[in-house]
């Protein structure tokens, strides 16, 4: 018998019923059935328990017992044969009782064919083979959510120490150190943020594979996010002796609606690659409109001069845990992670990620991702000051690609530059200026090769009264004394953000007549600040279970205006609140008894009780997923924080915050109304205040189709009660519902509560 033959069972206790089904099955097709014939009850469960068949057809009657039995005992078990029930005469409510028991078919033995038979059978075995599936991809799934809550978990358990690791570590990099401990220091924070980088992509692996990677989608700067990712791979370059650089091409949209967490994954991921294969030269990271023309999207390029790969490995290098060598004894350690996660999530994002590369030539990695454009009443990029207008600028750079990106980004903020490789022929071009009665309002020496306080001295003396900028590529011991010598008015080290740079071009031009040197930089600082702080403090009260979190934020912010209060839970912060006034709350969100979240509903609760503002409150914890995000915003957080956090980043997000309270929403003059409408605005505005918790537990449970008919609502009755701006937010948590976008609506609320506790 031909070994794929189909092994079916029979069990029945009349010998004649053997005969006719076998001559029904020799009447199809020969050597594709392999019948097998026992009579009693018991046989049968003993062969289809020794796996002896694929199909088992069972008599309805079996002597004593009944053939509904003999199939409740075989489906009992899973992967078990499917059961085909036979009778002598239909009964509708056999073949009822049959499909409910779980038998593939039922077959009355009077009306039965060759062809009935044998589409019957292989019906059975496809039945089973699709529930086999069904069974293997369900198991696959109660254990890929387990895997990703698992991981989830660890995730948080892990980050909550690595934020205190890396924290002291970067407070530890701002106080005097010996060069020797500096040294371990720098090892120490550089396989931090390696391990921290590692545990984003292990989480995401796990998302991406249980199918529950969610992308955002909100309106960012992308010039920001760029200069952002530029800056946290900058240490790495800079301990290698590599130019690292970013290329925003003319016309590139700034503001744009998308995910600029994952985006800065997927840059982080690519560019760290690069510095790890590059041993020397630069990286390029390009940001353009592709070549294909689509609206929308954006290319970006990483170039590097590294090791390049060969031809074989171009595919090879995107699998997970993968590397182009992955011989015992290659050079470059790695879990071979980073590129197959950023081609997932390219993905995920409508792209794709791809590789050009020769060995010992350097590689060049393109994705492009389509990005919605921002809201004409988005909030705009940064503008170059009028002061900076028609600026004639002298640029001394002696890398080619250096000088191009600082040519542009000057030409685009409305500066005049002509460029020169090389210190003597800067020195000319300011001769043939002066002689001309044409000066340069102002120098800007980028040095890579050459000496670039030698070249600033050299400027300095024959143009006293120009203004000097140095973009070094390390910062030294004595680089401020040097500063002053050489007459310098600006002095920063690259990469640098572009806002900081256009900050810097402006103040160098303001100071132009009294010519200080900056604050003295230590030879592990990044930059120099020239900000001073303001005399005023800000009160912040920081709530967080952690004692080893809470000595970090303090820390952090020892040498801020602001002024920390500490507490331990949200109950604890809860009746200090009720207390006291605070400029902004630093809120942990994972805290025993009333955690974060809880006590950010009390307070606000609080707030709306005695009819003041709303304090910014911005969540700090471990957990990063979207989701996590939407239920801070939806509890009346303004911000979302996740740990590990730089002393930088927190500083920052407080700032923007604070200044945004500092420019509070007050209402504008209300347009007439009939004196009939006047007496009803009282009732009107308490309706709409609350709504607002309403809008949250709407938001926490995505119910958008309410919250944009709450909209729509708002839309249609603030003006006829003299509130245009109502109509105005209504409008918006209308369109931002529709487009099912949690943070914008979250946001809207926020700004909605503000404008409803101004409106008398």
């Amino acid at each position: 018998m031909d070994k794929a033959a189909i092994r079916v069972l029979l069990v029945d206790d009349d010998e004649e019923e053997r005969v006719i089904v076998t001559d029904l099955l020799r009447g199809t097709c020969v050597e594709q059935f392999a019948l097998t014939w026992v009579p009693t009850y018991e046989q049968g469960l003993e062969a289809i328990r020794a796996g002896s068949c694929d199909v088992c057809l069972v008599d309805y009657r079996l002597g004593q017992r009944s053939g509904l039995e003999l199939l409740a005992e075989v489906t009992a078990k899973p992967g078990h044969p499917q059961v085909i029930l036979m009778t002598g005469e239909g009964d509708r409510d056999v073949d009822v009782t049959a499909a409910k028991a779980g038998a593939a078919d039922y077959l009355v033995k009077s009306g039965l064919t060759a062809a009935l038979l044998e589409r019957s059978i292989r019906y059975a075995l496809e039945r089973g083979r699709t529930l086999e599936a069904l069974r293997n991809a369900s198991q696959s799934q109660s254990l890929n959510l387990a895997k990703s809550a698992f991981l989830t978990a660890m995730s948080h358990e892990m980050r909550t120490p690595m934020n205190s690791i890396l924290g002291m570590a970067d407070i530890l990099w701002e106080s005097p150190l010996s060069s020797e401990q500096m040294n371990y220091l720098a090892v120490l924070r550089r396989t931090g943020s390696g391990l921290l980088v590692l545990i984003n992509d292990i989480l995401d692996l796990s998302k991406i594979e249980s199918g529950h990677l969610e992308l955002e989608r909100i309106e960012f700067d992308l010039e920001e996010e760029v200069d952002r990712v530029i800056e946290l791979i900058a240490v790495t370059a800079r301990s290698k002796g590599l130019l690292l650089l970013s290329h925003l091409l003319p016309g590139v949209p700034t503001r744009v609606v998308g995910d600029p967490t994952r985006l800065r994954q997927i840059l982080i991921n690519v560019l760290g690659n690069a510095v790890k294969f590059t041993d020397a030269g630069e990286i390029v990271l390009t940001v353009g409109n592709p070549q294909s023309g689509k609206l929308n999207e954006i290319e970006f390029a990483i170039s590097d001069t590294g090791i390049g790969i060969p031809p074989d490995k171009l595919e090879t290098i995107f699998a997970d845990f993968t590397q182009a060598d992955t011989s015992t004894t290659r050079k470059y350690g790695g879990t071979g992670l980073g590129l197959g996660i950023s081609r997932r999530l390219v993905e995920a994002m409508s792209g794709r990620l791809t590789v050009t590369s020769s060995v010992g030539q350097g590689s060049t990695f393109r994705f492009s991702v389509a990005f919605d454009p921002a809201p004409e009443n988005g909030r705009p990029g940064a503008v170059a000051p009028n002061a900076l207008l028609a600026k004639r600028v002298l640029l001394l750079d002696d890398n080619a690609a250096s000088s191009l990106i600082l040519w542009e980004t000057l030409e685009a903020w409305g500066l005049e530059s002509d460029a020169s490789p090389s210190p003597a022929e800067a020195l000319t071009l300011l001769r043939e200026a002066l002689e001309a009665r044409e000066p340069y309002s102002l120098a800007v020496i980028a040095a890579s090769g050459i000496d670039g306080f030698a070249a600033g001295a050299e400027i300095a003396r024959m143009a006293p009264d120009l203004p000097i900028v140095l973009l070094v590529s390390n910062a030294q011991p004595g680089d401020a004394t040097r500063c002053a010598k050489a007459g310098l008015a600006g002095y920063a080290v690259r990469p640098l953000a572009r806002a900081h740079f256009l900050r810097l071009l402006r103040e160098a031009l303001e100071t132009r007549a009294v010519r200080q040197p900056l604050p003295a930089a230590t030879p592990h600082s990044s930059e120099v600040d020239t900000c001073e702080k303001d005399a005023t403090l800000a009160t912040i009260l920081v709530v967080d279970d952690s004692p080893d979190n809470r000595l970090l934020i303090d820390a952090y912010l020892k040498y801020s205006p602001y002024h920390a209060t500490f507490e331990e839970d949200g109950k604890a912060a809860v009746d200090r609140f009720a207390i006291a006034r605070f400029d902004l709350i630093l809120m942990d969100v994972q805290m025993p008894g009333m955690d974060g979240l809880a006590a950010t509903r009390a307070i606000r609760a609080l707030e709306q009780k005695r009819g003041s503002a709303a304090t910014p409150i911005l969540a700090l914890t471990a957990h990063t997923a979207f989701e996590d995000m939407q239920r801070s915003i939806s509890a009346g957080c303004n911000g979302h924080l996740s740990k590990p956090i730089s002393k930088g980043d927190l500083l920052t997000a407080i700032e923007k915050h604070l200044r945004l309270k500092s420019l509070e929403i007050k209402p504008p003059g209300r347009i007439p109304i009939p004196a009939s409408v006047e007496e009803l605005v009282p009732s009107y505005l308490a309706r709409r205040r609350q709504e607002v918790p309403e809008m949250i537990e709407l938001l926490a449970q995505s119910d958008f189709v309410r919250l944009a008919s709450l909209g729509r609502d708002l839309k249609g009755s603030g003006g006829g009660y003299g509130f245009p701006e109502l109509t105005r937010l209504g409008a918006a948590l209308e369109e931002f519902a529709e487009q099912k976008d949690g943070p914008a609506v979250g946001a809207k609320m926020t700004e909605l509560s503000h404008y409803l506790d101004l409106c008398t």
